[in-house]
């Protein structure tokens, strides 16, 4: 081989070297990304929140780098979503660059979500404004930006290229703009402005409701069949507890001298009482005599008439 062709291989393959990471630490490809803004939600800042889905193509798990502006200090949050729905944290790492901070971490799940607060949020009397940036960090099929109008704000502004805004069940009013697909390395700008009269948070004004449907196969809910034993163990308790009760009362109005009632013995028959009186027994042997009888018919004393 001649020294031409043994340079021209070296060069080629420095540069193959050289590409590969570059390669390897490219930002993998985004199926569809949620950015959420909410100015005043649960603190004076500005809450943005990352909702990531990667792209089929992905192997997981993956090593996904993102930036926040470097005013953040920190991520709020890093999670990934897992089968059941639920969120669970990520352990991350943050390395400054210039503006921006750079958030570094694997991911055993292809949905993510990322949450910061911004506090660059100007005032101006009644007046805000707040101007958010996107770095095209990744391409994205598919992307959504949507604003919430804070609680007791009015002439909410969000530009360029949201709609008129809708209120949600929620209560409250987002403004959303379809971005569509972004390839990587294309940054926009979102600016907000709206007036507010008093430094009331959104969170305040929320409604309450269960962090999950409630049916019954909610945990720690019991259906109306498996209450019925004890709905009717209950109502024989009480149906016994009563029945005792009135038995004690109305024995004790029987035993009460109030109302206890006296029996008297009849009177006997006329006759039954004469024929009593002209029994006549023997003074000394105490034998009946029969009626005619003189003389006692066991002792022979004669018996006496009166």
């Amino acid at each position: 081989m001649s020294t031409a062709r043994k340079c021209i291989l070296i060069v080629v393959l420095v540069c193959f070297t050289l590409i590969q990471p570059a390669q390897a630490q490219s930002s993998p490809p985004l199926e569809s990304l949620l950015i959420q803004i909410l100015p005043e939600f649960d603190r004076p800042d500005v809450l943005v929140i990352y909702r990531l889905s990667l792209a089929a193509s992905v192997s997981l798990p993956a090593q996904i780098s993102l930036r926040i502006p470097r005013a953040a200090g920190a991520p709020y949050n890093v999670a990934w979503e897992d089968v059941d729905g639920l969120l669970y944290n990520l352990a991350y790492t943050t390395e400054v660059r210039g503006d921006w901070l750079q958030i570094t971490f694997t991911t055993p799940s292809a949905n993510l979500q990322v949450e910061y607060y911004d506090p660059r949020l100007e005032r101006e009397d009644a007046l805000r404004k707040f101007t958010y940036e996107w770095n095209g960090d990744f391409s994205v099929q598919n992307l959504t930006v949507s604003v919430q109008q804070p609680a007791n704000a009015e002439k909410m502004q969000a530009f360029p290229g949201f709609d008129d805004g809708q209120r949600l069940s929620d209560g409250f009013i987002y403004y959303t703009n379809p971005v569509g697909k972004v390839e990587a390395g294309t940054t926009f700008k979102v600016n907000l402005r709206y007036e507010k009269a008093d430094d009331s948070l959104s969170v305040g004004m929320l409604p309450v409701q269960p962090a999950q449907p409630l049916d019954e196969n909610t945990p720690g809910r019991t259906s109306a069949s498996a209450l019925l034993p004890v709905f009717l163990l209950v109502i024989g308790g009480v149906l016994l507890v009563v029945l005792v009760a009135w038995f004690l009362i109305r024995r004790d109005r029987e035993s009460s001298p109030s109302t206890r009632r006296h029996r008297h013995r009849r009177p006997a028959p006329a006759s039954v009482v004469e024929e009593t009186s002209s029994v006549v027994y023997c003074h000394q042997c105490g034998r009946r005599a029969e009626a005619g009888d003189l003389f006692c018919r066991t002792c022979g004393v004669r018996l006496r008439k009166d």
